[in-house]
């Protein structure tokens, strides 16, 4: 047990996670991979003064679910580890279950995090997960990045996803289990030859005849991370040209753009796209491509790629929000992400505010209020009507109240 925790504390000294009293939320199925999470996590945050929430997702799919989750339940209470089930209500999905199924997890669990205050949640992903994770890439064609692997941290909508056991073996895990008697259950579907997972568990056994042995291609993912980190460090030197404005669009000079590497243009076309809109999966290698070879021509006058409008504007390349693309309006809600770009703080309640863009009725309304405010008026003479029409307002009525520029 003391090496794995000693193992386990150095995962999360490198994730930055070393500091006193921390709070982190887990996902725990009741497999032996997330129970071992759950158990060493518990004991290195009480270590340093800290606690823990352990989630888990009832995504009722299959019977016995809720069970399960009750057992789960009470054997973490025993221990003395807060425990929260979320469950999944309403119909389920006839096709793309497991894709599904994470989608709907994932939304649970953020919502859970944010509800109680906490911005870190750890999951059990772990050394036979990223390497199963680099075939399936490797059958969609994937570049460097996904090769590469899951990444060790992530932010998704304000929280930060780590995981610490991707130095881990399954053996190990179920071997943590054991040391503190923790019984852990299977989930049928991983061992259902209907999912692509499972599948690729015989493949990697045959591999391993032959001597590509998990261990080895650890060390080859390895590489590759390593090669993407550098790749990574020398784009976000080059994105330091770029202007990221906190209305949510951004500037760059097309021949600062161009001047770099055809790799490094893509790498800053796939940050700017996902800064200006916001998505699950960053946009493939061949539509960014596209769009830098596009970029490139002299009669470039203008794209849309990934919810992103992008054109040439008074000698800059402006990347904003598609105007089809946006999030509907919505309540104002303190502490809601709208759009998947703004947070909202410090607006009161029960006004029948709602949040939006500004659209072609703010613009007017816009343009009036600059007709006796010089200032303002200058400022909107900086916006393309591109820019104008899809920056974010806060409206009551029919009335603008603040708009984001």
């Amino acid at each position: 047990m003391n090496n794995a925790a000693e193992k386990f504390a150095a995962s999360m000294s490198a994730l930055g996670l070393d500091t006193p009293s921390p709070r982190i939320a887990v996902a725990v199925s009741g497999g032996g991979d997330s129970l071992a999470l759950t158990l060493l996590l518990n004991d290195w945050a009480s270590a340093r003064g800290g606690n823990i929430l352990a989630l888990t997702v009832d995504h009722s799919l299959r019977a016995g679910s809720a069970d399960e989750a009750r057992t789960l339940h009470e054997q973490l209470q025993k221990r003395g580890i807060p425990h929260d089930i979320l469950t999944w209500e309403g119909d389920k999905p006839s096709s793309h279950i497991q894709e599904r199924a994470r989608e709907m997890r994932y939304k649970l669990l953020a919502q859970k995090c944010a509800e109680a205050g906490i911005t870190t949640l750890a999951v059990a992903h772990n050394a036979e997960d990223q390497i199963e994770t680099f075939w399936m890439r490797l059958a969609h064609g994937s570049g460097l990045d996904g090769l590469a692997g899951m990444a060790s941290s992530a932010d998704k909508d304000g929280l930060r996803i780590i995981r610490p056991l991707l130095n881990f073996s399954r053996a190990e895990l179920r071997g943590v289990c054991k040391t503190y008697g923790a019984a852990w259950a299977e989930d049928p579907s991983n061992q259902s030859e209907k999912f692509l997972r499972p599948r690729l568990r015989a493949f990697e056994n045959m591999l391993a005849g032959e001597g590509l042995t998990p261990q080895r291609l650890a060390q080859t993912l390895q590489k590759l991370s390593d090669a993407r980190g550098a790749l990574e460090a020398v784009t976000q030197k080059a994105l330091a040209a770029a202007t990221f404005h906190p209305a949510g669009y951004v500037t760059i000079q097309p021949s600062t753009l161009l001047a770099e590497h055809a790799e490094i243009q893509r790498r800053m076309l796939s940050h700017i796209l996902q800064s200006v809109a916001p998505q699950e999966y960053r946009t493939g290698h061949d539509a960014l491509e596209i769009l830098r070879t596009d970029i490139s021509r002299e009669n470039f006058n203008g794209s849309t790629l990934s919810g992103c409008e992008i054109f040439p504007s008074k000698g800059q390349l402006v990347f904003c929000r598609e105007l089809a693309a946006v999030a509907p309006p919505a309540p104002l809600l303190n502490g809601m992400i709208w759009d998947g770009r703004f947070r909202v703080s410090g607006y009161p309640s029960g006004d029948s505010l709602t949040i939006g863009v500004v659209g072609e009725a703010g613009v007017s309304i816009l343009r009036k209020q600059g007709e006796t405010a010089p200032a303002l008026e200058r400022q909107l003479g900086t916006f393309s009507a591109k820019i104008l029409r899809v920056l974010t307002g806060v409206w009551q009525g029919q009335n603008l109240v603040v708009n984001i520029v």
